[in-house]
């Protein structure tokens, strides 16, 4: 199990990578997610541990089939880490009856409607 292969499927990494799938897939739960949602997010930052070692298990032909999801997926990550640094003021917060929260943000200038 502990075998580095340089050549077909290498389990030792696959059982990384299931490892941290299995642990994401828990904290996802509803309960603990609801309950925990601190662990919740930072058990899903296990998700590059998950690619790398997702990698080293299948192998370059393997991955080349998931490369695209992949990219988009890390290209769909830079994005919103951009867009977060846009500071957005919280003009008001409103409780509502069926227990949402309504809030009304201030609208960036750089944004402009036609």
């Amino acid at each position: 199990i502990i075998n580095w292969q340089d050549t077909d499927i290498s389990v030792f990494p696959g059982v990384i990578s299931l490892s941290a799938g299995l642990l994401m897939w828990a904290t996802s739960l509803s309960p603990v997610r609801k309950n925990y949602f601190e662990l919740f997010f930072y058990t899903h930052q296990l998700y590059i541990v998950f690619v790398i070692f997702f990698a080293l298990h299948v192998g370059y032909f393997i991955f080349c089939a998931a490369a695209g999801a992949i990219f988009l997926f890390v290209l769909d990550r830079f994005l919103r880490f951009c867009q977060s640094r846009t500071a957005v003021d919280v003009l008001s917060a409103k409780c509502l009856a069926c227990e949402a929260i309504e809030l009304t943000l201030s609208k960036p200038q750089s944004i402009t409607s036609t």
